[in-house]
């Protein structure tokens, strides 16, 4: 069954068998929470799981790659990684089907298939190790020849783009292209907006707000996920914006290739599965969707994740034990966003808003780096 990793004299209490469809943040930490409770079958295309959050740090700092990607081979004792892709899954037999044609069977499925972004948001779904390094050492590279960077989109992936880049080459000229008028979600306070904005203008990153990039005319594809100059960016309302190198931080793409084919009946029309306030698939007792993948009505981070996993681990738990079960209640929107090294600002859930010292000691620092490592058993790299 793939690459299984060591076992360990003290078998899990219980044999029922746990698949976890997605090793991103969400389902690594469900599988490392359940691998001493059940068998835990941990599937995912990647050799290693992709610290994505730390991801455009590397861009500005190409050796921090090396800190961003965790082998998932060791990272459970008992339970095992598969190395592949399910390509669909059979909610009668309870088995999945992976891209090899070998099925997978379960007595519990966890959706945790995550969402795709355009690099450097994210790799390409089935990048290995070695091909994460090589891709952020060409976009390093590219971004070190170019003397105007233009990034389109202004959620949390452009915003924090921006910010590295103008942080760690301000003199450069860098803009932020977005078709609305206000940056990031609408469920962020404008306080932390405004905290974000004055940032970007005391970091001189220029904005063009309120005006749309028509992305039909420009060719990104998965084997070249940004522009090289020098091109000119012309919005609907005429203005144009030279650029030597152009990144784009649009198109977040739910990945439900996984389910798609015979769950259609439980999906939102962005991809997402439909689930009820345990988090189960609607109507499906046994499985289960978390993360990005899911219909929650809350702003889905890394951060999120985690209460999903924490909210599935203990449900499966209670679900075994005949008990009954914890309703997952979704929170208030946080958010900690880095512009770069030393600066940015940090919602707190009770809707607080903190400036660049606590969100440097949260994330801007290291991007939270540590702390995934330790999560998941491994010694971090020093460089």
């Amino acid at each position: 069954m793939g690459n299984s990793s060591s076992s360990s004299s003290l078998a899990p209490k219980h044999n029922c068998q746990v698949v976890i469809v997605g090793g991103g943040y969400g389902g690594v930490k469900l599988a490392i929470d359940l691998d001493s409770y059940c068998k835990v079958v941990l599937i995912d295309p990647k050799d290693a799981f992709h610290h994505n959050m730390a991801g455009l740090r590397c861009i500005v700092e190409p050796s921090f790659v090396n800190k961003t990607l965790i082998p998932y081979e060791g990272v459970l004792k008992h339970g095992s990684f598969v190395k592949n892709r399910v390509v669909s899954c059979n909610i009668s037999r309870k088995t999945v089907t992976l891209a090899s044609s070998e099925e997978i069977s379960y007595d519990y499925l966890i959706f945790a298939c995550g969402s795709s972004v355009p690099f450097p948001g994210k790799v390409p779904l089935g990048t290995s190790m070695k091909g994460a390094q090589q891709l952020y050492r060409d976009c390093a590279d590219q971004v070190t020849k170019s003397n105007k960077i233009v990034v389109i989109g202004g959620g949390p992936v452009g915003v924090e783009l921006v910010g590295e880049l103008a942080t760690d080459f301000p003199d450069k000229k860098v803009t932020l292209m977005h078709n609305r008028e206000q940056i990031l979600d609408d469920r962020l306070s404008r306080k932390f907006v405004k905290r974000i904005q004055d940032g970007m203008k005391a970091l001189k990153v220029e904005t063009v707000l309120g005006e749309r990039v028509d992305m039909d005319d420009l060719n990104f594809d998965s084997d070249k996920p940004w522009i090289t100059g020098p091109v000119t960016l012309t919005t609907d309302q005429g203005t144009s914006v030279p650029a030597d190198l152009v990144f784009r931080c649009t198109g977040l793409k739910v990945n439900s290739v996984a389910y798609q084919s015979k769950l259609s009946d439980k999906m939102e029309k962005n991809g997402s599965l439909k689930v009820d306030r345990f988090l189960q698939v609607e109507e499906i007792e046994n499985v289960f969707a978390i993360g990005d993948c899911n219909n929650t009505p809350e702003l889905k981070l890394a951060y999120t994740a985690k209460l999903h996993a924490d909210a599935v681990a203990e449900n499966i738990k209670r679900l075994n034990e005949s008990k009954r079960l914890k309703e997952y209640k979704p929170g208030n929107s946080a958010m900690s966003l880095p512009l770069g090294r030393n600066g940015g600002a940090t919602q707190l859930p009770n809707g607080m808003v903190a400036g660049s010292f606590l969100t440097k000691s949260l994330k801007g620092k290291d991007v939270m780096t540590p702390s995934f490592w330790k999560l998941m058993k491994q010694k971090m790299p020093s460089n």
